[in-house]
């Protein structure tokens, strides 16, 4: 690997790992003895999470199956919007992602839209909180007429939430603890790519160390 290959991949790791681009510039000057601008830095997070996101999507994951989704607000160019993900619960994999205005049907039908086209095969269950539109944009997407494909609708309110779907609420800590350094996404196009980046982090790191404790 080249040495301004090892710069860039160092600078990404670094970031998604919490540092701040001021400081991710300053840990490249210690590590490799050269000068990289912070809008450098920058460019190189927008621009690598967006390459690497679009070969992930054209990835096809073995899953366990048990989809747990919810949604949290995230603040982006000021206003608050909806951040969904649905991530499975045993191999801990993020499967989509979602960053919307509001908390309709249309939007839940985009979300899981996109984890049924990324898994190999249709979940065995899809567990979510109290929110009125899931039940309905499941059944656009996941109803099937047959018994062998039809797919467990669990739906879980107040305590019981909370409970049941630990696994994505811890993964919320985690991405707003990251967030916090960023006081909120400067536009949600530079969010949305911020997002897929974060996505790719969580997957191919993060998960893989959490399987590790477990």
């Amino acid at each position: 690997m080249r040495t301004k290959d090892k710069v860039i991949v160092t600078a990404l790791d670094l970031y998604f790992e919490g540092l701040s681009v001021r400081k991710v510039q300053r840990q490249i000057a210690k590590i490799f003895g050269v000068k990289v601008s912070q809008v450098t830095i920058w460019k190189w997070i927008m621009k690598y999470s967006k390459l690497v996101k679009e070969f992930v999507d054209n990835l096809k994951v073995e899953l366990s199956g048990k989809f747990h989704v919810d949604e949290t607000m995230i603040k982006c160019d000021g206003e608050y919007k909806w951040f969904w993900e649905i991530i499975d619960a045993d191999t801990k994999f993020l499967i989509a992602t979602h960053l919307s205005g509001e908390r309709t049907i249309e939007e839940v039908i985009k979300l899981f839209k996109q984890a049924k086209e990324r898994s190999v095969e249709r979940p065995k269950r899809v567990v979510v909180d109290g929110l009125w539109a899931y039940e309905k944009g499941f059944k656009k997407v996941f109803y099937s007429r047959y018994k062998e494909h039809r797919v467990e609708f669990v739906r879980r309110a107040g305590i019981k939430a909370r409970e049941t779907n630990n696994v994505v609420k811890r993964l919320h800590g985690t991405l707003k603890d990251r967030l916090k350094p960023l006081r909120g996404l400067k536009s949600e196009e530079t969010a949305k790519i911020w997002l897929d980046g974060w996505f790719i982090y969580y997957n191919f790191l993060v998960s893989v160390n959490l399987l590790l404790v477990e």
